[in-house]
């Protein structure tokens, strides 16, 4: 990598871990290992993943909530900005994530792209939110969406209204850490199993892989590393202990080290309604574990062949695949495609830099 050095913000309300936030620190640490002046700024004062230390963390605090909703981007702006510069000298790039940090930074004077990292229309339809108030914000900065498929859907979202540059650039993994961070743990606590990593959430269906689990007959385990809505956690117990299936479903709660348990897994398997681009299937395909995920209209079908896809929401589709997984399960495996890899992606976010 042979740009000059660069200063990048990234900016995102927390650290906590999930998919998002694993994908801006793997951007933030490959592009301090080229040379390059990264800043993370949070809301939150949480971090749950492990990073490199030599990544400068900043907490901005001024995030007032009490400000309404409509006013609030406009107030705090220069705020941030100011924050910005005074942490981080005049940053070349700043990275927007998120809509907390969104609805501020869209009136920055700042060099601000808005990283897109899920299907917008699911989102608005899923929390009630007007479509107009979000074009306010999502039609004044240029945008970079996290696959092709999730850029698709922002553009014809937004097809009234007039949009900025839009972009779309993969979300950046590093195989060398997956793989190292895979390594750290000799072994886990279970054994023959099936894994699924994503958090407790109406987005991600674990009804629908629980039944289709139960449905698939199949003797080895499922274990759930997730965290998030405590009221859809307690109705996935309740539904586990309605189908009796209380001594192969083990609730084992978040890991900040999830690669070992993806590792020592025979398959990872996602049910999902919609996503951007899900981390944890290129995440498992460098340690070597299979994958087989609903068909959304973005993300698994632009990292996996057909044949390990099935239709959202299918019950009894889900349910054979993963017979058919566990039956023959190197069917199921495939490699990684170059265009998901750290350099590349990396080299694409500098060339957005002024």
């Amino acid at each position: 990598m042979t740009k000059e050095n660069k200063t990048i913000a990234i900016v995102i309300p927390s650290l906590q871990g999930n998919g998002a936030e694993r994908v801006m620190l793997n951007l933030a640490t490959s592009l301090q290992q080229y040379g390059h002046n990264v800043h993370i700024i949070i809301f939150k004062e949480i971090i749950e993943l492990k990073y490199d230390k030599n990544i400068n963390i900043h907490f901005f605090k001024k995030h007032f909530r009490w400000i309404p909703r409509s006013i609030r981007g406009a107030i705090l702006s220069p705020i941030l900005d100011k924050f910005i510069i005074q942490h981080c000298g005049k940053p070349d790039l700043v990275l927007s994530n998120l809509l907390p940090v969104d609805r501020i930074l869209s009136y920055s004077r700042l060099n601000v792209y808005m990283v897109i990292q899920n299907t917008m229309s699911k989102e608005i339809t899923g929390f009630e939110r007007n479509l107009s108030d979000m074009a306010k914000i999502y039609t004044r900065k240029p945008t970079v969406c996290c696959s092709k498929g999730v850029m698709k859907d922002f553009v014809s979202l937004f097809s009234e209204y007039h949009l900025e540059k839009t972009c779309c650039i993969y979300s950046p993994i590093d195989p060398i850490f997956i793989k190292n961070m895979g390594c750290s743990l000799s072994s886990v606590p279970f054994k023959n199993y099936i894994i699924h990593v994503g958090k407790f959430s109406e987005q991600k269906r674990h009804d629908i892989l629980i039944k289709a689990y139960y449905k698939s007959g199949v003797s080895e385990k499922l274990v759930l590393l997730t965290k998030g809505s405590i009221t859809i956690e307690q109705k996935m117990k309740t539904l586990v202990k309605s189908l009796k299936i209380e001594d192969k479903v083990i609730f084992a709660g978040f890991k900040s080290n999830p690669y070992p348990y993806v590792k020592h897994a025979k398959l990872m398997a996602l049910s999902s309604a919609y996503e951007g681009l899900p981390t944890v299937i290129l995440e498992s395909l460098v340690l070597g574990t299979p994958v087989i995920s609903t068909d959304c209209e973005s993300g698994p079908r632009e990292i996996l062949p057909q044949k390990n896809l099935t239709p959202v929401g299918d019950i009894d589709a889900l349910s054979k695949k993963i017979r058919d997984a566990m039956k023959n399960i190197d069917n199921f495996k495939t490699n990684i495609d170059e265009v998901f890899l750290l350099e590349r992606t990396t080299n694409k976010y500098l060339d957005l830099a002024e």
